[in-house]
């Protein structure tokens, strides 16, 4: 296990490196000069230049990387040249509601997952699988924010249920907070869980094959006990590669439904930001978003040697190899 943690630790390093190299070069390969923006097009070349050297900008792109990356590493991001605000500070003030988002999301498309998952695989052959099937179809064309919208109209204006928009943190008001969360959890954990469905049904249907589910049904244990007693941890296993795969879509979403409810996180900051060509808010913002998806697949690849010690036992031995 210790093998495994460390490949996994150097991976993410290197990752992270490449990644972030990646983004501040894309960055820098579009059109548009962030003087010109803080200025305007009617500044003087003398104010345009005595600005880009100020903020660094006519500096060899390998300094400006170092430069960037080392003030990430201190903890300093820069400042927004439009609103004025410390971008760290902003950005780490909007992490916990998009964590919480995204985690809760992926909760529940799991858990839905392995129930609706399992239920199909053992009803197969009959019209309860079907069902779940045709359901998980209809799921999967459901965009999020439409699903969103269709919430807000039904749980909040006609009902009165739940509130359209807006946060309140759970530190402040546990209820109200939770309740502001429902909506957009389920607007993104809906068509998550569809497509896991899936996955788990699939992996379900060839655990319910292995000789160890026989030998189960054999000292008494039903089809249904034998699947859920002894069957879950097999099949979640490409539970948690797909879930970590659709990580990145699932942040994307959540892009999206921050703005459908008007949520205070990293999602709506990055749409702000590229509204207003705030470069270093949108390349900070490219990163954290990069590094959270990135440790998520680090938790990934340690989840695999608890889930399996088939795959620790075959780390192990590539490495001594």
């Amino acid at each position: 296990m210790i093998r495994v943690l460390v490949r996994a630790i150097g991976s993410l390093v290197v990752s992270a490196t490449m990644g972030s190299i990646v983004v501040f070069l894309l960055l820098r390969m579009l059109k548009g000069d962030v003087a010109t923006v803080i200025l305007g097009q009617t500044a003087t070349r003398e104010a345009l230049d005595a600005l880009r050297n100020e903020m660094g900008l006519d500096a060899p792109l390998v300094q400006q990387y170092f430069d960037w990356i080392s003030g990430v590493l201190r903890g300093d991001m820069g400042t927004s040249y439009a609103a004025e605000f410390d971008i760290a500070h902003e950005i780490w003030g909007r992490v916990p509601l998009t964590f919480i988002l995204a985690f809760a999301s992926l909760a529940v498309s799991a858990l839905v997952a392995l129930i609706l998952g399992t239920f199909s695989a053992i009803h197969v052959k009959d019209w309860r699988g079907t069902w779940v099937d045709i359901l998980s179809q209809i799921g999967i064309a459901i965009p999020s924010f439409w699903l969103g919208l269709l919430m807000v109209t039904l749980f909040a204006v006609k009902l009165g249920w739940l509130p359209a928009g807006g946060y309140v943190p759970l530190t402040e008001d546990l209820g109200a907070g939770l309740k502001s969360l429902v909506m957009p959890v389920l607007a993104l954990a809906i068509p998550l869980s569809a497509v896991l469905v899936r996955y788990v049904r699939s992996g379900m249907l060839e655990v319910l094959d292995e000789d160890f589910i026989r030998t189960a049904q054999a000292k008494g244990l039903t089809l249904r006990r034998a699947a859920w007693r002894h069957g879950i941890r097999n099949a979640s296993i490409p539970l948690v590669t797909v879930t970590i795969l659709q990580l990145g879509s699932l942040l994307a979403g959540a892009v999206v439904i921050e703005n459908v409810f008007t949520l205070p996180g990293l999602g709506r900051m990055l749409v702000v930001a590229v509204g207003g060509r705030e470069v270093l808010s949108v390349q900070s913002l490219a990163l954290v978003l990069m590094l959270m998806i990135l440790t998520l697949n680090f938790l990934m690849d340690i989840a695999y040697g608890l889930l399996d010690p088939r795959i620790r036992e075959r780390r192990g031995s590539a490495s001594i190899t």
